[in-house]
């Protein structure tokens, strides 16, 4: 046996950095780092944090090859949203699904919430990361950069995206509601919305609040649930926003779920839509199409959202690329004029 057999890996020739590289950083030995990403609790918070640092800084990657005898790296595409219950994501998902069976790859969904998923996503030595609907937090964000893993981000358009972005503009889909509202001669314009991501929010409300401006309208009539979106929560907002701002000119929901949600509750209280007030929603959902009266509404492609999202993946995988150049790949809207406005 050679004298350097026992000798700590270091970084390979393909530039990966390894568990070594880490443990260097840290000043500690590499089971010590090897526990804290798999049972984080049996180390201490000092040090947990500072290997985080460190895994952070070197954008490391687990060797899946050592845990599985397969690659150098895994089949797993790793998808972070917020919600797979929301209608939208489902059928970004499912689209994205189809596009991704040709791949021999395993989809692993993580839910972002209060407790961050950077430990668990580093764990799962990711081929690819998909960010769902979803604003990446600055830590994981420098990660994923130094890491250098395939990035798509699918949703509303990113002002630094860390890979392929694949989505609408936001601001430019309110911007055309708006435009139709005034120019049907709406002065008065509510803005009502339930629980969705932060980020594709504060694109929405700051679309609203100069688009508004600028025609020399009140952007303050605001209302916001911390709720899931239901049909439920669209029928209270409404009846919030009748009892606070009384038949105003228009309302504009951030859903058609929420819009049709309200249509139903207008239809039970004899309110009759659009003559008395005008309700418009954001999102072309089949739901819209079928209510009473029909939901005008912005069409966002979601389906197609998710197909070319996968396309791009299929592509960039079959070609072996790793980090993609970041650009942004957009999907137009439409506006569809019905009957509720």
């Amino acid at each position: 046996m050679s004298s350097n057999s026992h000798a700590p890996r270091t970084r390979r020739a393909t530039g990966r950095v390894t568990l070594a590289d880490v443990a260097k950083r840290v000043g500690v030995g590499q089971m010590t780092v090897s526990r804290a990403l798999r049972t984080p609790e049996l180390v201490s918070d000092s040090l947990r944090e500072k290997i985080e640092s460190a895994v952070q800084q070197l954008g490391y990657i687990p060797n899946a090859a050592a845990r599985e005898l397969a690659s150098v790296s895994s089949r797993n595409i790793v998808i972070i949203t917020s919600s797979i219950t929301s209608t939208e994501n489902t059928l970004i998902l499912s689209a994205l699904q189809k596009k991704l069976k040709p791949l021999d790859v395993q989809l692993v969904i993580l839910l972002a919430g209060e407790k961050k998923w950077l430990p668990e996503l580093i764990n799962h030595s990711p081929l690819a990361i998909v960010l769902l609907n979803l604003k990446c937090p600055p830590q994981e964000a420098e990660w994923i950069k130094q890491s250098s893993v395939l990035t798509v981000e699918i949703g509303a358009k990113q002002l630094s995206p860390l890979g392929i972005n694949v989505g609408i503009d936001s601001k430019q889909a309110m911007q055309t509601m708006i435009h139709y509202l005034v120019e049907r001669g709406c002065q008065q314009i509510g803005l009502l919305s339930a629980k969705q991501d932060s980020a594709i929010f504060q694109q929405y409300l700051e679309s609203w609040h100069t688009t508004l401006l600028a025609k020399y309208l009140d952007p303050h009539l605001i209302l916001h649930c911390a709720e899931e979106i239901s049909f439920s929560v669209g029928a209270k907002l409404f009846n919030d926003a009748m009892l606070m701002w009384g038949r105003i000119d228009a309302l504009v929901f951030l859903s058609d779920e929420l819009a049709c949600g309200a249509l139903c509750e207008a239809q039970r209280k004899r309110i009759n839509i659009p003559y008395e007030t005008l309700i418009v929603g954001l999102g072309g959902l089949d739901v819209g199409s079928v209510s009473y009266p029909r939901l005008t509404t912005i069409d966002i492609p979601y389906e197609h959202i998710g197909e070319t999202a996968g396309q791009q993946l299929v592509e960039l995988l079959q070609q072996n690329r790793t980090a993609s150049e970041t650009r942004f790949i957009p999907l137009p809207v439409k506006l569809l004029k019905r009957d509720s406005a």
